[in-house]
């Protein structure tokens, strides 16, 4: 008798190639980061269409920012997202999320660009915005370079990358900045509410109540720092104006609710919303495109829809 929640074809391998060898004592930070670009190796996904990758920065006054830039085979300027990888703010990098952005562009059409934003507890929830608006204006600056449309740009995320999309398009609106066409928000955290139920009694087998906690404490300590010009997606009063949302759910995910009420409350404020719930599926299964069929289906409706908007 299984002991664990019934899983999509391919779930359980890819849980088992990116779970972490037992350790004596749990992993800091800089550890669990070192331990996931070490392995990315194992997740890599390879393409069925022919793909440019380059390693590119962002320059600004506080330093540079690591881009990794998609753009599938083919001529013309095309649309373009800007994406931001999970790990909970502070793991998760341009290596170990590779196989969702590669996949992303594969499945969009898109240029997709992977921001490797400066991660807690070392930086800051105003430094990772900040890095995300710079991020996005030199997507739109660098547009005839990159191949781009910069009339057809969108942002993307999943988990803490689509707390950190969410902002960025609100962040874009307030600004008056680059015009957004759509946000694509997977499996995403949009409060900061540790005591939601749904955390302690989740049957997730990738993300457990620990590391909500964790997240969520040094988020909000490193907020005390320096205070962000947003609240969380779900404590943003005015949410009119935004782009439409693609939104991604997972059924085993103990954030589900939550992706749920800031559907509502996107349609409340008169923005076109389209969510979806994947069956089988715990929290981050998008990057398990080498191991199953399921999640590569996903993948590709996903695709659908954002060409479809931009």
């Amino acid at each position: 008798m299984s002991d664990g929640p019934v899983l999509a074809e391919g779930l359980a391998e890819y849980i088992a190639a990116v779970r972490p060898a037992p350790a004596a004592a749990p992993l800091s930070p800089a550890e669990a980061r070192l331990a996931a670009d070490l392995a990315a190796t194992r997740i890599a996904y390879q393409p069925a269409v022919a793909m440019q990758v380059t390693t590119s920065f962002v320059g600004q006054d506080r330093g540079e920012i690591p881009v990794r830039i998609y753009r599938p085979a083919g001529d013309g300027a095309r649309a373009a997202l800007l994406y931001f990888h999970g790990g909970g703010f502070t793991t998760g990098s341009l290596d170990s999320y590779e196989p969702l952005a590669m996949a992303l562009a594969e499945a969009s059409g898109a240029t997709v660009i992977s921001v490797h934003y400066a991660r807690l507890p070392q930086s800051t929830p105003f430094a990772i915005l900040e890095q995300g608006y710079d991020a996005l204006c030199w997507a739109a600056d660098m547009a005839d370079v990159l191949g781009i449309d910069r009339r057809h740009i969108g942002v993307a995320g999943d988990s803490a990358g689509a707390f950190i999309a969410a902002q960025l398009a609100v962040l874009a609106r307030d600004r008056g900045g680059p015009a957004l066409q759509c946000q694509f928000l997977a499996y995403g955290v949009y409060d900061m509410d540790d005591s939601r139920a749904a955390y302690q009694s989740g049957s997730d087998p990738v993300l457990g109540w620990p590391v909500i906690r964790g997240m969520i404490q040094t988020y909000r300590d490193c907020d005390a720092r320096n205070p962000s010009p947003l609240p969380p997606p779900l404590g943003i009063a005015d949410l009119a104006g935004l782009p439409p949302a693609i939104m991604l759910g997972a059924q085993y995910d103990p954030m589900l609710a939550e992706g749920h009420e800031y559907a509502a409350r996107l349609g409340e404020a008169g923005v076109s919303v389209d969510m979806h719930v994947a069956q089988y599926m715990p929290h981050g299964f998008l990057r398990a495109v080498r191991f199953s069929e399921p999640a590569r289906a996903e993948m590709r409706a996903i695709g659908a829809k954002i060409r479809n908007h931009l």
